[in-house]
C-alpha cells in the first residue's frame, strides 16, 4: 500500500514540475531582445531597368541574375527573390532559410530567372530576421523578344 502512495505522490510531483517550466523564451539564440531594425539589403543584380532577352533566342543575356546581400544584428532567417509579371502573377520564387542552411544567418541569395515571354517584370528581394523584422528592395526589369537561331 505504501508503494502505491509513493508512486502516486511521485507522479503528482512530476506532473506539477512540468507545469513549472517556462517555455516563453523558446525563440532560440538567433533572436536578439529589443532588435526592431530590419536587415540592410545591398543588391548586386539586377539594376533598375536591366534588359534581358527571351530564352532560346540568339541575343544575350537570356536570363537575369538575382543577387543580394544582407546584414543584421539578429540572425536573418529568410532571404527570398520573387518575380512578378505585368499582370502581378508570381512567375518565379526562390528562397534560402536558416533552417535549410544549418541554422546560419542568410546573408546572400543568388539565383537567376529566364522566360519565354517578353514583357516587364518586377523582382522583389526580401530578407527577414529572427525577430520578424523585414526589408525588401524592388527592381523593374524588361525581357525583350529574341528570335531563335535559323529564323528568318
Amino acid at each position: 500500500m505504501r508503494t502505491g502512495i509513493f508512486y502516486k505522490g511521485l507522479f503528482l510531483v512530476l506532473c506539477l514540475s512540468l507545469f513549472s517550466f517556462d517555455c516563453s523564451n523558446d525563440d532560440g539564440p538567433d533572436r536578439i531582445e529589443g532588435d526592431e531594425d530590419a536587415p540592410i539589403i545591398s543588391v548586386v543584380n539586377p539594376d533598375e531597368g536591366d534588359v534581358f532577352y527571351t530564352d532560346g533566342g540568339v541575343e544575350t543575356p537570356d536570363y537575369i541574375i538575382i543577387e543580394a546581400n544582407a546584414s543584421d544584428t539578429s540572425t536573418i532567417t529568410i532571404g527570398s527573390a520573387t518575380v512578378y509579371n505585368s499582370t502581378n502573377d508570381i512567375v518565379y520564387y526562390y528562397d534560402e532559410t536558416s533552417q535549410t542552411q544549418n541554422n546560419t544567418s542568410i546573408t546572400t541569395i543568388y539565383t537567376s530567372f529566364r522566360t519565354l515571354h517578353p514583357g516587364n517584370y518586377v523582382v522583389v528581394i526580401e530578407f527577414i530576421d529572427a525577430n520578424g523584422n523585414s526589408s525588401s528592395v524592388i527592381r523593374n526589369v524588361t525581357c525583350l523578344f529574341s528570335e531563335g537561331e535559323g529564323t528568318d
